[in-house]
């Protein structure tokens, strides 16, 4: 699996990671984003080309795609 960020219009591969860590870094990265309160920058976990799940403020928590 593969974490994302898109803060300027395009998708960016931030880290690739084992799935059994999904909730680990879902919990790391949403509490980032909070904390860099970042208003315009998103995240997502994808599979391959498959989105999984998106991180968006202002909640800062994660959906399913």
């Amino acid at each position: 699996m593969k974490l994302q960020i898109k803060d300027s219009g395009a998708w960016r591969n931030v880290v690739i990671f084992d799935p059994s860590r999904k909730a680990e870094v879902e919990a790391a990265s949403a509490a980032l984003l909070q904390a860099a309160g970042a208003e315009k920058t998103s995240m997502r976990i994808c599979e391959g080309d498959q989105v999984q799940a998106y991180c968006e403020p202002p909640g800062c928590s994660w959906r399913s795609a």
